[in-house]
């Protein structure tokens, strides 16, 4: 870690700092756009966990009556 650390100050000795300012404004920018796309897609797994939920729900639901009409002698549609 202390070599890598060593580096990165040997490559960015020289640069202004009005570049490294600039660097850190688009690593910040960059990352902002990776939380957005984190946040969307876990909002949408969110959704999507729901409604498979909802469905499984229905299903369950389904099977038992449709059972209940089996053995009550009713018909099954």
């Amino acid at each position: 870690m202390k070599n890598r650390v060593a580096g990165l100050i040997n490559e960015w000795e020289g640069v202004s700092q009005e570049d490294l300012i600039e660097l850190l404004k688009e690593k910040d920018q960059a990352l902002q756009a990776i939380t957005d796309v984190n946040y969307q897609l876990s909002c949408e797994r969110d959704l999507f966990r729901r409604e498979a939920d909802h469905y499984k729900a229905r299903c369950v639901k389904f099977q038992v009556d449709e059972m209940r009409r089996k053995r009550a002698g009713g018909e099954i549609k």
